[in-house]
């Protein structure tokens, strides 16, 4: 069971990496590619556009910055409780 344990709290911290490195990304794309703001006539009526070519350009969303941060968030409990569980069953 100790073994089943252990697996789950390495997929607690592959979640969490893979959050992060999606959040590195992220950042690394609007760092490089600024967004710009493009106005037609007056300030109310704005768009935000990326510089990015391409496929980078999907990228540079808030969708993006809502899954980093989910999978990041997700694999921090399925690490967390996996821990607890283990000492707890340790102690028993």
């Amino acid at each position: 069971m100790a073994i089943n344990i252990d697996h789950i709290i390495k997929t607690g911290v592959i979640f969490s990496l893979v959050g992060t490195v999606m959040m590195i990304i992220l950042v690394l794309v609007i760092l490089i590619f600024p967004v710009q703001k493009d106005c037609i006539g007056n300030d109310s009526d704005c768009q935000f556009i990326s510089t990015a070519p391409g496929k980078l350009k999907s990228i540079v969303n808030p969708l993006t910055l809502v899954i980093a941060l989910l999978t990041i968030s997700a694999g921090l409990l399925i690490f967390r409780f996996g821990t607890r569980y283990k000492l707890r069953k340790s102690h028993l």
